[in-house]
């Protein structure tokens, strides 16, 4: 899998990201911060105005992802999330898409092939990246790092997906 240090996943294509570090500023006022709920509706009714900032951070996935079993939480990922990225995409293709998670690098899995992150919850799997993304994870997916100075090693903050057709 490749791996990407650099920002340009906060103003184009999709990422979970889980580091409380990188979602600090975001949350602090450097992304247009939705719920999941708002960004939903968006598939029927697409806000006027295009956003203010390049990142659009949607909160809440997690959470919902939580209380669903793998399968019923995949079905809504493919029928829900991923028409909403493709449209936002389509009207505001210079803005990333940020959904942010509660949790930590331990909370997802990457297949041993490097093609595939799970989303863990206990002994259940969600298949997280195929899911969203589709065909484009296995060809596209990039795990997000930063350098942390203090232990003098590269963190994995989420993954991303720069475009999905």
């Amino acid at each position: 899998m490749r791996e990407q240090s650099s920002t340009g996943w906060k103003r184009r294509g999709s990422s979970i990201v889980f580091d409380r570090e990188s979602l600090g500023p975001l949350i602090n006022g450097d992304a247009w911060m939705v719920s999941l709920r708002e960004a939903l509706a968006w598939t029927t009714s697409f806000p006027r105005c295009a956003p203010e900032k390049q990142t659009i951070l949607i909160t809440g996935l997690s959470a919902v992802l939580d209380v669903m079993q793998p399968e019923e939480a995949e079905r809504f990922l493919s029928a829900q999330v991923t028409p909403l990225i493709e449209r936002v995409q389509s009207r505001w293709d210079q803005c990333g898409i940020v959904l942010g998670f509660v949790g930590s690098e331990s909370s997802f899995e990457v297949t041993s092939t490097e093609e595939e992150v799970l989303y863990k919850r206990g002994r259940k799997r969600v298949h997280i990246s195929q899911a969203l993304w589709d065909g484009s994870a296995t060809l596209n997916l990039t795990r997000l790092v930063r350098h942390d100075q203090g232990q003098n090693r590269d963190i994995t903050m989420g993954y991303y997906v720069g475009r999905i057709s």
